[in-house]
């Protein structure tokens, strides 16, 4: 009898082996629907803020151009110092989230993002704006990698793709509000105070640049009492119980309470090498830190095996090559708009110097006049011979081309699947860097406004599919890690770009545009070596 009960004990665990689900039958028996309807809810002020963060000071470089005496070397800098910030935190936000969770470290992201950007909203130096950018900059970088993971890993396969892609679509919208604003804000001197006379003001900009913090707040209060733990994050540190939670709670959001949650038992996916469990309470909060961080190193490893290794070249390269065009541009499109609008304005009484200029001899003017700008900024009479350019027209123009980035992305979400990620990015970064290059021979606001809307989106759309792409290619262990990796040579890119636009413009606009125009073509052909991804269950 004994051994009868034995054997029937035997038998009845492994049945349960036998029909433990993995991630994606867990997650796909959740079903979609209230719940990720508020997942994507607090996925917008999360996008918007990761928006807002690389985007601002690109607004504010006319009307700042005289408060803070900017040279066009200076506006290159104030572009680039967020994403230098970012680079030296990608490492440290990918061991951290990889080993201690997903959700406790963008609480702590947002919060404190908004914290520094409205310290750099009260600063009243070039520097300061500087520093507290960088600290910004090496903050936001976390929140966005976690956000991309946590997104993949909330969802089944049916949907994932299209979810990736959706928040291409909140960046679009986030790229339409920030433009609003500063279109709102900026242009309107009523905004100014004047705090302490001489030693304490805040102009428009910097009216504008504090309302940019309120996203970044919004977002670590909502995810801090909305969301929970990763599941998958979960299943693969061993804490099953935990992830079963989860899925029950996601499961009884989408159903109702009535419906009960199909899986009982989940499979173990706990790597053997690693066993830090933050329940167990046995370790300081130093010690979890430093053992984190060493696990972390010995996930990163992973990557260094095949195919892991061949497959993140290859999209560290692409990605570097699509922020480094996309994200230089993106960030001088409103100065190239306010350049024309000086232009027209300096020349309105000469029709035939208007009509006979295009992009190239409007760029050329600028910049004699930014030098002549410079020369004279030591001189007491500078203070009133400039005036900064407060015209709301390159605010509007601004978010029209997020309009059309917008369209391009809602039309993408409906054909990815069809055409596939691999194909998106080998036709799409062909077409862009063809528009990139056709800017030479722009002549006015209009033409540069269609040739600006069509790169940007294609461009963005991309970088987007990138991402959706390598959180296909990667584990778990190391998938946070990857995509911190992805952005880290995506932003080397963007800081490399912006520091050569503006040296590259001293030389003609030829130079500057061919850059970006040669870079997206060699993309497109690098594109051909990417793995296909379409509908890859995660690892």
């Amino acid at each position: 009898m004994e051994s009868n009960d034995e054997e029937k004990k035997k038998g009845k665990s492994f049945k349960s082996q036998q029909t433990a689900a993995d991630f994606e039958t867990a997650i796909e028996k959740t079903g979609y629907g209230k719940f990720n309807y508020l997942l994507l809810l607090i996925a917008f002020p999360c996008c918007t803020s990761s928006v807002f963060e690389t985007t601002t000071m690109s607004l504010i470089l006319p009307s700042a151009e005289c408060t803070l005496s900017l040279s066009l070397g200076a506006k290159g800098m104030l572009n680039a110092v967020t994403y230098g910030g970012m680079i030296t935190s990608a490492v440290l936000w990918g061991f951290l989230s990889d080993v201690l969770g997903r959700k406790k470290l963008m609480v702590y992201g947002y919060l404190l993002d908004g914290f520094f950007n409205i310290l750099c909203g009260l600063s009243q130096s070039f520097i300061a704006i500087m520093i507290f950018k960088f600290i910004t900059g090496f903050i936001m970088c976390g929140p966005f990698a976690v956000l991309m993971a946590y997104l993949s890993e909330l969802h089944g396969l049916k949907f994932r793709s299209r979810v990736m892609l959706s928040t291409g679509v909140f960046f679009s919208i986030a790229n339409i509000i920030l433009p609003s604003l500063a279109w709102l804000i900026i242009p309107h001197s009523m905004f100014n105070l004047n705090i302490i006379d001489s030693y304490f003001e805040l102009h428009t900009w910097q009216i504008f640049l504090l309302v940019c913090s309120l996203p970044s707040i919004i977002s670590g209060i909502a995810v801090m009492i909305f969301l929970p733990e990763s599941p998958k994050f979960l299943m693969s540190r061993g804490r099953n119980e935990e992830a079963m939670k989860v899925f029950q709670r996601i499961h009884r959001i989408n159903n109702g309470n009535n419906s009960e949650y199909p899986i009982k038992i989940l499979l173990n996916e706990k790597m053997n090498e690693v066993k830090l469990d933050m329940n167990e309470g046995t370790m300081t909060g130093s010690m979890k830190v430093f053992h984190g961080m060493s696990v972390g190193l010995s996930q990163m490893a992973i990557m260094f095996k095949p195919p892991h290794l061949k497959n993140a070249c290859i999209a560290y390269t692409i990605q570097f090559c699509i922020l480094f065009g996309l994200n230089t541009f993106r960030l001088w499109v409103v100065q190239l708009f306010a350049i024309i609008k000086e232009y027209q304005v300096e020349f309105a009484h000469d029709a035939i110097a208007i009509d006979d200029a295009n992009l190239c001899t409007m760029i050329e003017f600028k910049v004699n006049k930014t030098e002549y700008m410079i020369e004279e900024m030591h001189h007491e009479n500078f203070n009133s011979t400039c005036e900064p350019n407060l015209d709301g027209e390159m605010f509007f123009n601004s978010m029209l081309i997020s309009i059309i980035q917008l369209f391009a992305y809602l039309l993408a979400s409906f054909i990815i699947n069809a055409i596939g990620n691999k194909n998106l990015l080998i036709f799409g970064l062909l077409i862009s860097g063809f528009m990139s290059g056709s800017l030479y021979w722009a002549k006015n606001s209009l033409s540069t406004l269609l040739l600006s809307g069509g790169y940007i989106s294609i461009s963005s759309l991309s970088s987007t599919t990138v991402v959706s792409s390598v959180v296909s290619l990667f584990p778990t262990s190391t998938r946070t890690m990857t995509v911190s990796l992805l952005m880290m040579f995506g932003r080397l890119g963007a800081i490399i770009g912006n520091l050569l636009f503006p040296l590259l413009l001293s030389y003609g606009c030829f130079p500057p545009f061919s850059m970006i125009s040669l870079t997206a073509l060699v993309c497109s052909a690098i594109c051909l070596l990417i793995p296909k991804t379409n509908k890859k269950p995660l690892q």
